[in-house]
């Protein structure tokens, strides 16, 4: 396994840019060539709070990585929500209603069954008490409750039920198999940081790695550590499979040849928050950019919380095609060059 050391997101992008340039080796994928690293890799980011990409080159999709993780926390895999800030996404999905690989319904309301899960949303998933499904959050939270040196917080993604088979016994033919298997949050040893490692069976360094998955997780990472009472740790990014597709190769070696010499980073106000207080901001924020979507609401939602309120204002540009003040410097910074044609 080659393990490269990165203090942010930033510094990961260029350097896996060298490492697959260098290194990767062409597969045949269908009719795609990709290039992959030859053996597992795990990026360890020393601050998770670095998680927003600023190389201009990237081309970064910001509102599809806030709109994601709203989309993983309410517990929904709609396609009617995520397609709206990212239409290929229509692509992937076998009934053009959900994308059955989604991830928010597996962490919110696993339920090990053999039916793909329709489009669950957070309220109804985690309201009622269900002997069908579970809340792989809570259990998250309830094992750092039961003991904070917990090796047990660990949030699987595959499902073997719904992701093997058909209901027939033949093999399960879809375009959507997860590539992420297993979150598993655990407590730094020697301090009280939360630490999130994340295994990947397979990974596209731009549609995955530093498209999405990383912010995704290291967002989540923080309200975690945020409910658990920890401060962010270090996050841990294993990727069996780790490749870039042939249609690409100009981007990534523009990026393997930048010497990236800092990492922006911003450290929300840390106050405790309770996982209802958590579901209930997340509902609130799921409902009101539903609304937003539909053109049923121009008003900007508020919580009185940096985190939620920055949350809500890049969803609120992206409908609204204007820029409005965030309390992080780093989204100001992106939304500023971004008017200015340069992001």
């Amino acid at each position: 396994m080659y393990v490269i050391c990165c203090d942010g997101i930033n510094t990961l992008l260029s350097e896996a840019c060298k490492l697959l340039i260098l290194h990767g080796v062409p597969r045949q994928i269908g009719t795609d060539t990709c290039y992959e690293y030859p053996e597992p890799v795990c990026f360890k980011i020393k601050n998770p709070h670095a998680r927003w990409i600023v190389v201009p080159q990237r081309k970064w999709n910001i509102f599809l990585a806030y709109a994601e993780s709203l989309w993983i926390a309410a517990g929904r895999n709609d396609l009617s929500f995520i397609s709206c800030y990212l239409k290929k996404m229509i692509n992937f999905s076998d009934d053009g209603l959900t994308l059955r690989g989604g991830y928010g319904p597996r962490i919110r309301a696993y339920d090990g069954a053999c039916n793909d899960y329709l489009a669950y949303d957070l309220a109804p998933s985690i309201s009622t008490e269900s002997s069908c499904s579970v809340d792989q959050l809570r259990f998250i939270v309830d094992c750092f409750k039961e003991d904070i040196n917990t090796r047990k917080a660990v949030i699987q993604i595959g499902d073997p039920m719904k992701d093997c088979f058909d209901k027939t016994g033949g093999k399960k033919i879809t375009k959507d198999f997860p590539c992420t298997c297993t979150l598993h949050f655990i407590k730094d040893a020697a301090v009280r940081k939360l630490n999130l490692i994340v295994h990947m069976r397979s990974n596209d360094l731009l549609w995955g790695t530093t498209g999405v998955n990383i912010f995704n997780f290291t967002f989540m990472q923080e309200y975690i550590a945020r409910i658990v009472g920890l401060d962010l740790g270090y996050y841990y990014h294993i990727a069996d499979n780790f490749h870039f597709y042939e249609r690409y190769k100009e981007k990534v070696i523009a990026i393997s040849k930048l010497d990236i010499k800092s990492e922006p980073h911003f450290v929300y106000p840390s106050a405790k928050i309770t996982l209802p207080e958590f579901n209930e901001r997340v509902t609130q924020l799921s409902k009101w950019e539903q609304e937003l979507r539909e053109d049923h609401n121009n008003k900007l939602i508020r919580f009185n919380d940096p985190f939620f309120d920055d949350w809500a204002a890049v969803l609120f540009c992206f409908h609204h095609k204007l820029t409005i003040p965030f309390e992080n410097p780093i989204l100001n910074k992106i939304f500023y060059e971004k008017e200015n044609g340069h992001g």
